[in-house]
Order: C-alpha cells, then sequence, then structure tokens
C-alpha cells in the first residue's frame, strides 16, 4: 500500500496567500475610513441666525363709564321715567363681542318696572328718547334676582342680540326706565339692578 504524504508547502502558501488577502482588506478598510474623515473635514461652514421671531397675545378689555350708579330714581311714582346714557368702550386690541345680564335684588318692583335699552339715539334723555335710535331691549321687565338677559346672550359664541365692538372702538347705549302710570301695586318697594357685561374674542370664535 502507497501512502501519499500531504503537500504542506501548498497547504503553507495557501496560508499565507489567505493572510496576505485579509491584510490587504484591512488595509483597504483604513484606507477608506481614513479618506472619509478627511474628506468630512475638509469642508467650509457657516451658521446663520434667524432672530427677533416675537409672539404677543391679544387682549379682550372691556370697560363701561359710568361704572357704578349709572341709572336711578327714588321716590317713584306711576308714570314716572328716568333716562340715562352708558358708554361701552373695547378697552383691549382684538375685536369682541358683548351681551348684558341684569340681576335685581328683588322681583317684585323689578317685573313692574320696564327698561328699554337703545343705540343710537342723538340725544340720551326723557324728552328725546322716542325720537331716534334702535331697540336692543324692551319695553320689558327691568330685571329678576334669577338675572335676565337684556342684550344678546352670555354662552360663548355669537348669539342673537350680541354686539360687537372692533378694537379701541365705543359705543354709547341709553337706558330709560319707566314705572308705567297704570301701575296700581308696588308702593314702598325699593329693588336694586347690577347689569353685567360679559365680553368675549371673535376671533377663532363663531
Amino acid at each position: 500500500m502507497t501512502i501519499v504524504q500531504p503537500d504542506r508547502s501548498a497547504a503553507e502558501a495557501n496560508a499565507a496567500s489567505r493572510r496576505r488577502l485579509r491584510r490587504s482588506l484591512i488595509a483597504l478598510a483604513v484606507a477608506v475610513a481614513a479618506g472619509s474623515v478627511l474628506a468630512a473635514s475638509a469642508i467650509f461652514t457657516e451658521t446663520q441666525e434667524v432672530d427677533d421671531n416675537t409672539f404677543t397675545t391679544g387682549t379682550v378689555d372691556i370697560s363701561v363709564s359710568p361704572a357704578t350708579a349709572a341709572i336711578g330714581m327714588t321716590g317713584m311714582a306711576p308714570g314716572d321715567q328716568v333716562t340715562s346714557p352708558l358708554t361701552v368702550t373695547n378697552a383691549g386690541t382684538m375685536e369682541l363681542r358683548y351681551a348684558v345680564t341684569n340681576t335685581t335684588t328683588e322681583d317684585t318692583l323689578a317685573a313692574l318696572l320696564d327698561l328699554t335699552i337703545k343705540v343710537g339715539v342723538t340725544t340720551c334723555s326723557n324728552a328725546e328718547f322716542d325720537t331716534d335710535g334702535t331697540v336692543l331691549y324692551g319695553p320689558a321687565d327691568l330685571g329678576s334676582t334669577a338675572g335676565i338677559n337684556v342684550i344678546g346672550d352670555p354662552t360663548q359664541g355669537a348669539q342673537a342680540g350680541d354686539r360687537t365692538l372692533a378694537a379701541s372702538a365705543n359705543e354709547v347705549l341709553c337706558f330709560a326706565v319707566v314705572l308705567p302710570p297704570d301701575t296700581t301695586t308696588g308702593a314702598g318697594l325699593t329693588t336694586t339692578a347690577t347689569f353685567t357685561f360679559n365680553a368675549e374674542q371673535t376671533t377663532n370664535n363663531p
């Protein structure tokens, strides 16, 4: 039987060739990586800022004048009328809409007294009240302890009767309160009314 001895020189040559190939691949990878680093660093750069990007929110600010005791009368008799103007101003930076509710300290006299609110009255006085202007409310009850809406509705959003004012604008409302001449009850009563102006933005608030 013939025994064939392995060709050690060929095996060693193949192993050496594989080692050289691995070294070549490693060297190539290192060279590529080094080239990438050099390529990444060899650029010009610049940074530009856009500054002064300022944002400011608007304001809703309603004011009335006079702010207290706008209208009233003592010792009223059937047939008496009291008339008084009230200026509403949008002191904010946004257009607003407003509504008005009225709450009284009792119900009996508040139901007997008739309130009328007008806008566009040239002269807000007893003598001139019926001359011109547009009626916004009444004649109807002055108010109640539960409160009633006398202009618009304070519910959020546009409601029938709501008033709109542009920023920095104002308007004059003319209030007239009458104790009807045919009144036979309610002597000696007192009621105090509080008018509440509720304002909201109109922008994004249909």
